[in-house]
């Protein structure tokens, strides 16, 4: 099986589409702004958990807030 890493984290994107800030967001799931910064900015990584809460708010999959790369 090929390896899959992860490529641009898309949850700007999903923000903007869904007309919510990140301050929003940090309220809804308890994960703090700045960390939803690192992760818009690609600096750090979602945990799964991080993903899910999230999912759970922009109502997506987690693995809709990635592009991923099959290598």
């Amino acid at each position: 099986m090929k390896e899959i890493k992860f490529g641009k984290c898309l949850l700007l994107e999903l923000l903007q589409k869904k007309g919510m800030t990140q301050s929003e967001l940090s309220i809804k799931t308890g994960i703090t702004e700045s960390q939803i910064s690192l992760y818009i900015s690609g600096k750090r990584k979602m945990s799964y958990l991080s993903a899910v809460k999230i999912s759970f708010v922009l109502k997506c999959h987690a693995e809709d807030l990635y592009v991923w790369k099959e290598e």
